[in-house]
Protein backbone atom coordinates (compact mmCIF):
# COMPACT_ATOMS: atom_id res chain seq x y z
CA UNK A 1 0.00 0.00 0.00
CA UNK A 2 1.42 3.37 -1.10
CA UNK A 3 2.44 6.01 1.26
CA UNK A 4 0.14 8.16 -0.46
CA UNK A 5 -2.98 6.42 -0.32
CA UNK A 6 -2.61 6.01 3.47
CA UNK A 7 -2.12 9.69 3.74
CA UNK A 8 -5.19 10.26 1.85
CA UNK A 9 -7.71 7.85 4.19
CA UNK A 10 -5.93 9.37 7.18
CA UNK A 11 -6.83 12.51 5.99
CA UNK A 12 -10.39 11.63 5.80
CA UNK A 13 -10.39 10.10 8.81
CA UNK A 14 -9.40 12.94 11.03
CA UNK A 15 -12.36 15.05 12.13
CA UNK A 16 -11.99 17.85 14.98
CA UNK A 17 -14.21 17.76 18.10
CA UNK A 18 -13.87 19.53 21.69
CA UNK A 19 -11.67 17.31 24.00
CA UNK A 20 -14.12 16.19 26.91
CA UNK A 21 -13.55 14.82 30.42
CA UNK A 22 -14.98 13.41 33.20
CA UNK A 23 -16.78 14.72 35.70
CA UNK A 24 -14.15 14.67 38.31
CA UNK A 25 -12.16 16.87 35.95
CA UNK A 26 -13.42 20.59 35.53
CA UNK A 27 -14.27 21.16 31.90
CA UNK A 28 -11.98 23.74 29.66
CA UNK A 29 -13.51 24.81 26.80
CA UNK A 30 -11.05 27.06 25.49
CA UNK A 31 -8.98 23.88 24.23
CA UNK A 32 -9.60 21.73 21.72
CA UNK A 33 -8.00 18.29 20.74
CA UNK A 34 -7.85 16.77 17.11
CA UNK A 35 -9.60 13.06 17.45
CA UNK A 36 -9.31 10.00 14.58
CA UNK A 37 -13.01 9.49 14.60
CA UNK A 38 -16.11 9.26 11.99
CA UNK A 39 -19.25 8.08 12.87
CA UNK A 40 -22.69 8.23 11.08
CA UNK A 41 -25.73 6.95 13.63
CA UNK A 42 -25.41 6.19 17.20
CA UNK A 43 -22.08 6.48 18.16
CA UNK A 44 -19.83 5.91 21.37
CA UNK A 45 -18.12 8.68 21.84
CA UNK A 46 -18.31 10.23 25.68
CA UNK A 47 -20.64 12.56 26.59
CA UNK A 48 -20.52 15.31 29.49
CA UNK A 49 -24.38 15.16 30.18
CA UNK A 50 -24.92 11.60 32.48
CA UNK A 51 -25.11 8.28 30.65
CA UNK A 52 -27.10 5.22 31.75
CA UNK A 53 -26.18 1.81 30.96
CA UNK A 54 -26.30 -0.38 29.20
CA UNK A 55 -26.58 1.40 25.53
CA UNK A 56 -26.62 0.25 22.12
CA UNK A 57 -24.52 2.14 19.48
CA UNK A 58 -23.99 1.55 15.50
CA UNK A 59 -23.51 3.00 12.20
CA UNK A 60 -21.50 4.06 9.29
CA UNK A 61 -17.62 4.73 10.73
CA UNK A 62 -14.00 4.90 9.44
CA UNK A 63 -11.81 3.37 12.08
CA UNK A 64 -9.29 0.75 13.46
CA UNK A 65 -6.88 1.37 10.37
CA UNK A 66 -4.27 -1.39 10.26
CA UNK A 67 -1.24 -0.86 8.49
CA UNK A 68 1.80 -3.56 9.03
CA UNK A 69 3.55 -6.74 8.11
CA UNK A 70 2.28 -10.41 7.10
CA UNK A 71 4.02 -13.91 7.90
CA UNK A 72 3.31 -16.81 6.16
CA UNK A 73 3.78 -19.60 9.41
CA UNK A 74 4.42 -23.30 8.12
CA UNK A 75 3.59 -25.49 10.25
CA UNK A 76 4.34 -22.80 13.25
CA UNK A 77 7.74 -21.76 11.61
CA UNK A 78 8.22 -18.97 9.72
CA UNK A 79 10.39 -20.88 7.73
CA UNK A 80 8.93 -22.22 4.46
CA UNK A 81 9.50 -26.24 3.50
CA UNK A 82 11.08 -27.19 0.72
CA UNK A 83 7.71 -27.62 -1.84
CA UNK A 84 6.45 -24.16 -0.76
CA UNK A 85 9.79 -22.24 -2.03
CA UNK A 86 8.01 -21.08 -4.55
CA UNK A 87 5.50 -18.77 -2.16
CA UNK A 88 9.46 -17.17 -0.99
CA UNK A 89 8.83 -13.82 -0.58
CA UNK A 90 10.67 -10.18 -0.44
CA UNK A 91 8.05 -8.50 1.61
CA UNK A 92 4.34 -8.96 2.72
CA UNK A 93 2.28 -6.40 3.93
CA UNK A 94 -1.46 -6.11 5.36
CA UNK A 95 -4.13 -3.44 5.28
CA UNK A 96 -7.36 -2.93 6.37
CA UNK A 97 -10.30 -0.82 7.95
CA UNK A 98 -13.67 -0.64 9.41
CA UNK A 99 -16.52 0.87 7.40
CA UNK A 100 -19.45 -0.66 9.69
CA UNK A 101 -20.35 -1.37 13.41
CA UNK A 102 -23.23 -2.10 16.19
CA UNK A 103 -22.19 -2.79 19.46
CA UNK A 104 -23.18 -2.82 22.84
CA UNK A 105 -21.13 -0.74 26.12
CA UNK A 106 -22.13 -2.30 29.13
CA UNK A 107 -20.62 0.63 30.92
CA UNK A 108 -17.98 2.95 31.36
CA UNK A 109 -14.94 0.37 30.71
CA UNK A 110 -16.46 -2.70 28.49
CA UNK A 111 -17.94 -2.96 25.04
CA UNK A 112 -18.44 -5.49 22.72
CA UNK A 113 -19.20 -5.16 18.98
CA UNK A 114 -19.07 -6.33 15.79
CA UNK A 115 -17.81 -4.97 12.64
CA UNK A 116 -17.39 -4.97 9.03
CA UNK A 117 -14.72 -3.54 6.76
CA UNK A 118 -11.94 -5.03 4.02
CA UNK A 119 -8.46 -6.07 4.57
CA UNK A 120 -5.79 -6.70 2.02
CA UNK A 121 -2.69 -8.85 2.08
CA UNK A 122 0.21 -8.42 0.02
CA UNK A 123 2.92 -11.17 -0.63
CA UNK A 124 5.86 -10.05 -3.21
CA UNK A 125 7.06 -13.05 -4.47
CA UNK A 126 10.72 -13.79 -4.47
CA UNK A 127 10.50 -16.30 -7.73
CA UNK A 128 10.02 -15.78 -11.45
CA UNK A 129 6.93 -18.01 -11.48
CA UNK A 130 3.16 -17.62 -12.60
CA UNK A 131 0.42 -19.02 -11.08
CA UNK A 132 -2.00 -21.31 -12.36
CA UNK A 133 -5.07 -19.30 -13.03
CA UNK A 134 -8.66 -21.61 -13.09
CA UNK A 135 -6.87 -24.67 -11.24
CA UNK A 136 -8.01 -27.06 -9.03
CA UNK A 137 -4.84 -26.76 -6.82
CA UNK A 138 -2.52 -24.12 -6.12
CA UNK A 139 -0.01 -24.68 -9.08
CA UNK A 140 2.46 -22.60 -10.89
CA UNK A 141 4.89 -22.53 -13.74
CA UNK A 142 8.70 -21.17 -13.38
CA UNK A 143 9.29 -18.50 -16.17
CA UNK A 144 12.63 -18.88 -17.84
CA UNK A 145 14.33 -15.28 -16.77
CA UNK A 146 16.01 -15.04 -19.98
CA UNK A 147 12.83 -14.48 -21.77
CA UNK A 148 10.86 -12.47 -19.01
CA UNK A 149 12.45 -11.46 -15.71
CA UNK A 150 9.58 -10.43 -12.60
CA UNK A 151 10.73 -6.96 -11.51
CA UNK A 152 7.55 -7.11 -9.51
CA UNK A 153 5.62 -9.98 -9.11
CA UNK A 154 2.51 -9.62 -5.90
CA UNK A 155 0.37 -12.05 -4.89
CA UNK A 156 -3.03 -10.01 -3.20
CA UNK A 157 -5.76 -10.66 -1.38
CA UNK A 158 -8.95 -9.23 -1.00
CA UNK A 159 -11.34 -10.02 2.21
CA UNK A 160 -14.59 -8.65 3.56
CA UNK A 161 -13.60 -8.83 7.35
CA UNK A 162 -16.15 -9.05 10.05
CA UNK A 163 -14.23 -9.55 13.20
CA UNK A 164 -16.31 -9.62 16.99
CA UNK A 165 -14.70 -7.58 19.88
CA UNK A 166 -14.56 -7.82 23.41
CA UNK A 167 -12.90 -4.24 24.32
CA UNK A 168 -11.69 -2.93 28.14
CA UNK A 169 -10.66 0.67 28.28
CA UNK A 170 -9.22 2.16 31.92
CA UNK A 171 -10.60 5.01 33.88
CA UNK A 172 -9.61 8.59 32.31
CA UNK A 173 -6.03 9.95 33.00
CA UNK A 174 -5.46 14.06 33.90
CA UNK A 175 -5.39 14.51 30.05
CA UNK A 176 -8.84 12.52 29.16
CA UNK A 177 -7.04 9.67 27.33
CA UNK A 178 -7.40 6.10 28.31
CA UNK A 179 -5.30 2.98 27.88
CA UNK A 180 -7.66 0.44 25.62
CA UNK A 181 -7.38 -2.87 25.05
CA UNK A 182 -9.61 -4.76 22.61
CA UNK A 183 -9.69 -9.37 21.31
CA UNK A 184 -11.79 -11.46 19.67
CA UNK A 185 -12.59 -13.25 16.41
CA UNK A 186 -11.60 -12.15 13.14
CA UNK A 187 -13.36 -13.93 10.12
CA UNK A 188 -13.65 -12.92 6.56
CA UNK A 189 -14.63 -13.55 2.80
CA UNK A 190 -12.88 -14.19 -0.34
CA UNK A 191 -13.55 -11.15 -2.48
CA UNK A 192 -11.10 -11.83 -4.69
CA UNK A 193 -7.30 -12.80 -5.37
CA UNK A 194 -4.58 -10.80 -8.17
CA UNK A 195 -1.27 -11.26 -8.94
CA UNK A 196 0.26 -8.42 -10.37
CA UNK A 197 3.82 -8.40 -12.73
CA UNK A 198 6.37 -6.15 -14.13
CA UNK A 199 8.58 -7.12 -16.75
CA UNK A 200 10.47 -5.05 -19.60
CA UNK A 201 9.03 -8.04 -21.61
CA UNK A 202 5.63 -7.42 -20.67
CA UNK A 203 5.43 -4.22 -18.90
CA UNK A 204 2.17 -4.23 -16.47
CA UNK A 205 0.45 -7.46 -16.17
CA UNK A 206 -2.50 -8.20 -13.71
CA UNK A 207 -4.26 -11.20 -13.30
CA UNK A 208 -7.60 -11.92 -11.06
CA UNK A 209 -8.45 -15.60 -9.93
CA UNK A 210 -8.82 -16.91 -6.53
CA UNK A 211 -5.36 -19.11 -6.82
CA UNK A 212 -6.88 -21.34 -4.22
CA UNK A 213 -7.14 -18.86 -1.79
CA UNK A 214 -8.94 -19.95 1.44
CA UNK A 215 -12.47 -18.34 0.55
CA UNK A 216 -13.02 -18.06 4.48
CA UNK A 217 -11.07 -16.81 7.16
CA UNK A 218 -10.64 -16.82 11.33
CA UNK A 219 -8.54 -16.44 13.64
CA UNK A 220 -8.28 -14.34 16.84
CA UNK A 221 -7.22 -11.06 16.89
CA UNK A 222 -5.53 -8.59 19.61
CA UNK A 223 -5.33 -5.06 19.89
CA UNK A 224 -3.55 -2.73 22.60
CA UNK A 225 -3.08 1.03 22.78
CA UNK A 226 -3.53 4.34 23.88
CA UNK A 227 -5.84 6.95 22.58
CA UNK A 228 -6.42 6.29 19.08
CA UNK A 229 -2.94 4.65 18.47
CA UNK A 230 -2.17 1.24 19.26
CA UNK A 231 -0.41 -2.28 18.10
CA UNK A 232 -2.63 -5.19 16.54
CA UNK A 233 -1.69 -9.19 15.97
CA UNK A 234 -4.30 -11.01 13.87
CA UNK A 235 -3.44 -14.81 13.68
CA UNK A 236 -5.67 -16.72 11.04
CA UNK A 237 -5.88 -20.36 12.24
CA UNK A 238 -7.34 -21.43 8.61
CA UNK A 239 -5.10 -22.86 6.03
CA UNK A 240 -3.79 -19.82 3.48
CA UNK A 241 -4.68 -22.19 0.36
CA UNK A 242 -7.92 -24.69 0.12
CA UNK A 243 -8.11 -27.76 -1.68
CA UNK A 244 -4.43 -27.67 -1.89
CA UNK A 245 -2.63 -30.62 0.17
CA UNK A 246 0.69 -29.93 -0.51
CA UNK A 247 0.12 -26.12 1.27
CA UNK A 248 -1.45 -27.74 4.20
CA UNK A 249 -0.45 -25.92 7.52
CA UNK A 250 0.38 -22.64 6.16
CA UNK A 251 -1.12 -20.05 7.93
CA UNK A 252 -1.46 -16.26 7.86
CA UNK A 253 0.53 -14.14 10.47
CA UNK A 254 0.01 -10.40 10.67
CA UNK A 255 0.96 -7.75 12.53
CA UNK A 256 1.35 -3.80 13.16
CA UNK A 257 -0.28 -0.39 13.82
CA UNK A 258 -3.73 1.07 13.95
CA UNK A 259 -5.34 4.15 14.07
CA UNK A 260 -8.81 5.21 15.36
CA UNK A 261 -8.34 2.48 17.87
Amino acid sequence: MKFGILSALLLLHITLHAQETDSIYPVDTTEHKTKLNINLGVDDKDKKEAIEYPRFFGGITFTRIDWGFSRIMDDGKFTLSHDNQFLSYKKASNFGFDILQVGLRFNDNFKTYLSGGFEWNYFRLEKNILLTENSSNLSYQVIDENDVKYKKNVLTSTYLRLPLAFEWRSNKFHNGERVKVAFGAMTGILLKGTQRLKSDANGKQKFKDNYNLSSFQYGPFVRIGYDDFGLFAKYYVNDLFENSPAQEGLNNFTFGFTLGF
